[in-house]
């Protein structure tokens, strides 16, 4: 109670903490919004000459907030912050701060005096945006428009370039570097890459940008008119396709799809995070955060040690203005079933005409919200609504999912056309709630971008990355990661099944078997005379590293023929899974393993059944394991292919000619190994020629009496006599008119004798290909009691019912059917 006092105490100074701390967030939230209004209208008017007094001002608060607790208020106040000098940066003096910190203070104190004119080609679907640059300024930008009576092609775009240098003065010799966009190569890291003659033959996706096709090609044929000796350095820096994302961001949810790297803007993902990183003091490596670039296409990444650690890509993630985005797989091939789509429509939607576009008739966020003012009605106005609503969502939705991986986020840094859309950027804030800071950087960085890489690669030459090398090793590192998502770890489905379900087959059987042991250890399995080459193959299955391990197994027998046979199995003596037992005598040492408890259950491998037997009900006996008056009896669970259900036969191995006392033990013995297959009512059939008394069949005459026996028990049917094919074929019972309860369904058939019932065990198990599960019941503890033609599988299945037997709780049953089986053992023990 002194501790509920001591607690209540603090929570209420926390409370009174909190009002008094709420107050101040209140008051300093209005001084902040007044403060940000002024400065954002400072910034918006700067000149070259009030940069620096600003970026002070700005950075006297940003880096002390940066170091204060993630709350909302300050998440709000530090994500503007950022997103204004950055802007200043960009828009003033030809962008030379921004340049210098993308490119660091190394590069740029060698770049300052640096005067060469270096070329930035960025082409679109219809024009080429040129950028010139000088020492760590962006001179001069032009957007060259084709023209509609000329080709649109390299040559044509190269000969606009070429005049565009004339007019501004600049000779092509001069030109002392050459840029441009990627598009989408091979899969390769982020880095800077010389362009080389590979990257043209891996140039042939459609995925990428329009316009980008021709990049690689135009930069080449503009660094040939500039040649003058070895010609300008043209190099590409962080393309389309950059991948150096986590492991688990290969696995998709189906085996035949993995998640291949996708177009993504690389060049703003990592331009923001060097701007964002540098301006909140930390390192790259160290800097955890997401970037969004929203354009035409968006894409998203997250941020880790350095790495674009996750992405999600252009085409397959958010909505965008020109594409679909993520959508639902099942609604998709509804549509494509009815044929409400087909694959052109989707690739359209996809790579073209999806998003904004296919839902509001247009790609610019701001023509929508111009007509929402001036000419939409009632019914367009909430649409447009909606539509703000579904893309800031998603846009929301994506940085989450991203967020997602346990690990701090310092800052989200946004970049692209979407950015200068305020209304969206206000919906996305809201709807992150400001869990971070959100930094909208303006239009999109790939020029400056650009201009950074080709600045460090023409002072840091080291910086440049050998293409193949590079494409080579991501290839390796994928082929290593691919031998972890492709192993396969259960050979076939293990599906969930709700506690209690029946088992119906072999294959449930094994997965019942398998979620019995998986909270605790296996149970260590003796196998007597383990050079049998089917016996120790199934041990194998059931023990071995790589699969779900059900038993361990002490490999009792003549240790040279034991590894002999476990070597051509290739089935490894780790003296831990499997061990072997050196004797001269299986038996003898199986069942001394059995009484000490190094050993939980016996299996048959090379020795005779009666060997087998005879020591091991002796040896339980002496050693008290087996109570006297304890009919043993073996039941066999037959998973047939065309029954839907397990048919369990009894006894087709221990009891050669009971007679009814006797057989209604062995009921009871069967009755428990059903319980170990969850059948919770078992319907026994006590078999016979006939399905009715007559005077002239004794076993008819018997199974009535058996069947009466039973009457009125809760936990089981029981009926008889019957025919095998009226107790196994509810067809067949309709038409012989059978009225009992047991018309085609019957779980177990009890057999007049050991000669009937070995036979339709062997022949089910060579004729019908049916796999056999068969236990002995030995009191408490099962015995597994194969025969020699048993398949491997038969024999696993075998274990694995052994397993469920012997792991079961005793009380499960819950009707005293144990007891019963004992008393009526009693009098036929021997």
């Amino acid at each position: 109670m002194v501790a509920a006092s001591k607690m209540i105490s603090l929570l209420a100074r926390l409370a009174r903490n909190e009002v008094a701390t709420h107050s101040c967030r209140e008051e300093l939230d209005l001084l902040a919004s007044s403060w940000l209004e002024e400065v954002s209208a400072e910034v918006a008017r700067a000149s070259d000459k009030t940069v620096d007094r600003l970026l002070a001002e700005l950075a006297a608060v940003l880096r002390p907030l940066a170091e204060r607790q993630p709350v909302p208020f300050r998440n709000r106040l530090l994500g503007r912050l950022l997103g204004l000098v950055v802007e200043l940066e960009r828009n003033h003096d030809g962008a030379r701060r921004c340049l210098a910190r993308l490119v660091g203070r190394q590069v740029a104190e060698q770049a300052r005096g640096d005067e060469r004119p270096l070329l930035v080609i960025n082409p679109g679907q219809s024009s080429t945006r040129l950028s010139l640059v000088r020492g760590l300024r962006l001179v001069a930008q032009v957007r060259l428009h084709g023209q509609p009576d000329r080709p649109d092609n390299v040559e044509e775009r190269a000969r606009q370039i070429l005049e565009q240098l004339q007019q501004w003065e600049v000779q092509a010799g001069q030109v002392a570097g050459i840029t441009g966009r990627s598009g989408f190569l091979a899969p390769v890291p982020p880095g800077y890459y010389r362009v080389v003659p590979r990257m043209l033959e891996d140039l042939q996706s459609p995925r990428g940008r329009p316009g980008d096709e021709m990049s690689l090609p135009l930069l080449l044929r503009v660094a040939a008119a500039c040649g003058q000796d070895s010609g300008p350095l043209v190099v590409t820096g962080h393309p389309l396709s950059c991948d150096e994302r986590d492991e688990v961001e290969l696995l998709s949810g189906m085996t035949e799809i993995e998640r291949l790297p996708g177009p993504i803007h690389a060049l703003n993902h990592l331009s923001a995070r060097r701007l964002v990183s540098s301006w909140l003091g930390d390192t790259e490596q160290s800097c955890a955060l997401l970037s969004a670039h929203l354009g035409s296409a968006g894409s998203l990444a997250r941020h880790r040690q350095g790495r674009l650690a996750a992405v999600v890509d252009a085409f397959s993630g958010v909505p965008s203005t020109n594409h679909c985005g993520n959508v639902d797989t099942g609604a998709l091939l509804q549509a494509l079933e009815d044929n409400r789509l087909n694959l052109k429509d989707v690739h359209n939607a996809v790579y073209q005409s999806g998003g904004l576009l296919a839902l509001a008739g247009t790609n610019d966020f701001r023509a929508l919200l111009s007509f929402r003012q001036h000419g939409a009605n009632e019914l367009q106005r909430r649409k447009i609504e909606l539509l703000l609503d579904f893309f800031a969502r998603r846009i929301a939705a994506g940085l989450l999912a991203l967020a997602a991986d346990g690990h701090r986020v310092r800052a989200v840094a946004i970049t692209g056309g979407v950015t200068q859309v305020r209304e969206l950027a206000d919906r996305v804030e809201n709807n992150l709630a400001w869990r971070f800071p959100l930094a909208w950087l303006g239009g999109t960085l790939a020029d400056e971008a650009m201009a950074a890489a080709l600045i460090t690669c023409l002072h840091r030459p080291g910086y440049i990355a050998d293409y193949q090398q590079a494409v080579t090793r991501l290839q390796r590192q994928r082929e290593a990661a691919r031998q972890v998502t492709g192993a396969v770890l259960f050979d076939r489905p293990l599906l969930y099944r709700k506690p209690g379900a029946p088992i119906a087959s072999t294959n449930e059987l094994l997965d019942a078997a398998r979620l019995a042991v998986h909270d605790g250890e296996p149970p260590q399995v003796a196998l007597v005379g383990a050079d049998n080459e089917e016996a120790l193959l199934a041990a194998r299955w059931a023990g071995e590293e790589g699969r779900f391990r059900i038993a361990r197994f002490l490999l009792v027998g003549d240790s040279r023929r034991i590894n002999e046979l476990a070597y051509e199995l290739d089935l490894a003596i780790d003296d831990e899974h499997f061990v072997v037992v050196d004797t001269d005598e299986p038996v003898a040492t199986a069942v001394e393993l059995l009484n000490s408890g190094q050993a939980a259950f016996l299996m048959k491998g090379s020795v005779k059944t009666e060997q087998l037997m005879h020591g091991a009900l002796r040896g339980l006996k002496q050693g008290g394991r087996l109570a006297r008056g304890t009919l043993v009896s073996h039941a066999v669970a037959m998973d047939l292919p065309r029954r839907q259900k397990l048919l369990m036969i009894t006894d087709a191995a221990i009891n050669p000619y009971p007679d009814e006392s006797k057989k209604i033990a062995i009921i009871e013995n069967a009755l428990r190994v059903a319980r170990c297959l969850n059948i919770s009512r078992p319907q026994v059939a006590v078999i016979s020629a006939i399905e009715s008394v007559n005077p002239g069949i004794e076993s008819s005459i018997e199974a009535e009496r058996i069947a009466a026996h039973f009457a009125g028990r809760d936990d089981c049917v029981v009926e008889g006599p019957l025919s095998f094919d009226v107790a196994t074929d509810a067809e067949i019972a309709a038409e012989k008119h059978y009225a009992g309860h047991l018309a085609g369904s019957a779980d177990i058939l009890l057999m007049p004798d050991i000669d009937s019932a070995n036979v339709l065990y062997k022949t089910l198990t060579t004729q019908s290909g049916a796999v056999a599960a068969g236990v002995t019941v030995c009191g408490d503890l099962p015995l597994v009691l194969t025969s020699r033609g048993d398949s491997a599988r038969s024999k696993l299945a075998s274990i694995a019912l052994a397993v469920r037997f012997l792991l079961q709780p005793r009380g499960d049953a819950g009707t005293g059917a144990d007891e019963a089986g004992r008393q009526q053992a009693k009098p036929v023990a021997g």
